[in-house]
């Protein structure tokens, strides 16, 4: 990811299709996941309730059910400046 810009943009998306899962599977419990960005590649993000296949990926933070999707972009999008995701 280029900047913060790049970032908000991947955590709407992903938000987005959250809140369908969520609204589906009410009882599940989905978590945000990135990816470090190295030398052979950019940053990612994702939100997923299963820990993704790529073993890269690590945990950041449960998404909050109790929060709108915009109350939870704006607590995800202060905890991701924080994560070593933006390209070199």
């Amino acid at each position: 990811m280029k900047d913060m810009n790049d970032i908000h943009a991947v955590i709407k998306a992903e938000l987005d299709q959250w809140f369908s899962h969520q609204c589906r599977e009410p009882y599940s419990d989905f978590y945000l996941y990135y990816l470090p960005t190295t030398a052979e590649h950019d940053g990612g993000l994702l939100i997923a309730k299963d820990k993704p296949e790529n073993p890269d990926y690590l945990l950041a933070e449960k998404v909050r059910k109790d929060l709108t999707i915009e109350q939870n972009h704006y607590r995800l999008a202060e905890l991701v400046r924080r994560l070593p995701i933006l390209a070199y």
